[in-house]
Parts: C-alpha cells; structure tokens; sequence
C-alpha cells in the first residue's frame, strides 16, 4: 500500500534534503535565518518597488502595482488552495529529530510550497518582466530565500521548487492582470 501523500518522501529527495541540511557554522545559520524573516520579506519587497521605482519613474506603476498582486495571489492560493491539496509534512515534523537540523520556526502545517519561495519568485518574476535587468539580483534572492527554508529544515526540495513554480505562476497572473487593467484604463482615456 503507498505511503499517504503527507508523508510521500522518494529517497533521491530525503538525500537531496540532507545534503542541504547540514551545520554550515554561524554564518550560515544566521544567514538561513535572516533570509526566512518576515520583516526580511518586507524589506525586500519595499525594495525592489523601490529599485523599480528608480530605475522606471513613472513607468514603474504597473511593476510596483503588480509585485503587491503577485505577492497576494501566491501567499492566498498557495496556502488556501494548494497546500490543503498536498497536505505533505514538514521534515522537521515528519523525520526524527536526530535526521533533520531545525533552525527556522515553522507551523505544523502542509510545507507544500514553500509559500517563501512562492512570494519571492513571484517577485522575482514581476520585476524580471518590469525591468530585464532586474532579474539577477531578484532571481538570486528567491534562490537564496528558497535555499534558506530547506537548510533550516523546515521544507523539503520538492516544496521549494513547487513554491518556485507557483510564485512564477502568480507573477505571471499579477503582470498580466495589472497589464490588463492599465491598458483598459488608458482606452477608457482615449474614448470621446
């Protein structure tokens, strides 16, 4: 009889888990740390409306309008629809405490996706598509945010992909909503 979904774990992922979840020392744990804070989400978020803002003038509007959306859209979905779906355990509730490192809080509830990871690829996405030169430093911190949740045993790899997955998805959703919206209102403008 298979496993039940909360507790699927294929063995190249639990290798794939431990090889991230190691003691990498003080540094590491205080960077893991300082990438899975909420106020560090915050501030990113703020920057990069920032950076979009300076980078575009007035032309940013729909960028910074869209990052809000995308950040709403993967958040709400990914813990309202998808995660009740999956309802997969987290690694540091699922494996005895002697097999996981646990340095992050983290709710007893489903870890899939990583709603982390979701947040910042979708920002990622939307100022990727804002402004093409962007996308290093954006698509570098959700790589890290998303790497963060895994080393500090609160996800598995499988969850931060799918968080990388959806998020992009929701970026993709904010952009062309937004889009939809400022080209609408600009024809309604235009209308005698």
């Amino acid at each position: 009889m298979p496993a039940p979904l909360a507790d699927f774990r294929p063995p190249l992922e639990v290798e794939a888990f431990h090889a991230l979840n190691f003691d990498g020392g003080p540094l590491l744990d205080a960077a893991a740390r300082l990438l899975s804070a909420h106020l560090f989400g915050v501030a990113a978020g703020l920057g990069l409306a920032l950076l979009l803002w300076r980078s575009l003038g007035r032309f940013a509007l729909r960028g910074i309008v869209a990052l809000g959306l995308a950040v709403v859209i993967a958040d709400a979905g990914g813990s309202q629809l998808i995660r009740p779906l999956f309802g997969r355990r987290r690694p540091c509730y699922l494996l005895p405490a002697r097999e996981v490192r646990w340095l992050l809080h983290a709710a007893d509830v489903p870890s899939m996706p990583s709603l982390h990871a979701a947040n910042f690829f979708a920002l990622a996405m939307v100022a990727s598509l804002a402004d093409y030169r962007m996308a290093p430093l954006a698509y570098a911190l959700a790589t890290a945010v998303a790497w963060s949740r895994v080393y500090g045993g609160v996800h598995w790899p499988l969850d931060v992909v799918a968080g990388a997955a959806w998020g992009s998805l929701a970026g993709l959703v904010a952009w062309a909503i937004v889009s939809r919206l400022l080209r609408d209102r600009l024809a309604d403008r235009r209308s005698p």
